[in-house]
């Protein structure tokens, strides 16, 4: 295993190390579904990723990201995830998530659970997508859209869940044409082997693999 400068480990040597420069211009943070059901103690699956949220700190990561964009002048992307009193009353085909979320009443609308956490209620700094209902925004939502029409070209992304959505997001991101830096430590997962199936995933797709520190340090440096 290999740890580049930015403190994140790689867990596979032969893959090739980037970083890449942060033109300010055409960069945003790019945020997966930061809402209670996920990332607030009592949401709907806080027991299968609690435990992960609070060891790497994902909530104040994430926080961090946010407060680190607004000092750099660059814009915030959510992509939130939504199921209507339609979709849970007439949806028939479920894969294993949708079962699993169905199943625990998650993203319903007008829940508690549906709502961003507290410490991630949206500000003027914050574009909030039309919601995904599947796994990623890019299919069921204007994520391409948007942040073409803002001229985003980097997405640094962070979110719920690592192996879920986060990870399709990348994909569907790089299938588009976006360059994409995932932050290691401002995502987790279910399960003990999740967030580590991601993370050697992100290793193969995306542009960069860093760490909050790490990507605040340089959005600091770019805008001084």
């Amino acid at each position: 295993m290999q740890e580049t400068t930015s403190g994140y480990t790689y867990t596979q040597d032969f893959i090739p190390r980037k970083t890449l420069e942060i033109d300010l211009e055409h960069t945003a943070i790019f945020i997966t579904d930061p809402q209670n059901d996920f990332i607030s103690e009592g949401g709907a699956a806080w027991g299968l990723v609690g435990e992960q949220v609070v060891a790497d700190k994902v909530v104040e990561h994430q926080v961090q990201l946010r407060e680190a964009a607004k000092a750099a002048g660059i814009p915030v992307f959510y992509s939130p995830h939504t199921y209507t009193e339609m979709d849970y009353a007439n949806w028939t085909s479920l894969n294993g998530i949708d079962t699993m979320m169905f199943a625990i009443d998650m993203f319903h609308e007008g829940t508690w659970g549906h709502e961003f956490h507290p410490d991630m209620v949206p500000d003027d700094n914050t574009i909030v997508m039309n919601p995904h209902k599947g796994l990623s925004n890019f299919w069921t939502g204007d994520a391409a859209l948007q942040l073409r029409q803002y001229g985003v070209q980097t997405i640094i992304m962070a979110g719920m869940s690592a192996n879920l959505c986060v990870e399709s997001h990348l994909r569907d991101a790089v299938e588009n044409g976006f360059d994409v830096i995932v932050i290691a430590d401002a995502t987790a997962g279910a399960g003990a082997h999740s967030k580590k199936a991601a993370l050697i995933n992100y290793e193969f797709i995306a542009h960069e693999i860093t760490t909050t520190d790490d990507i605040i340090m340089r959005l600091h440096e770019a805008a001084n």
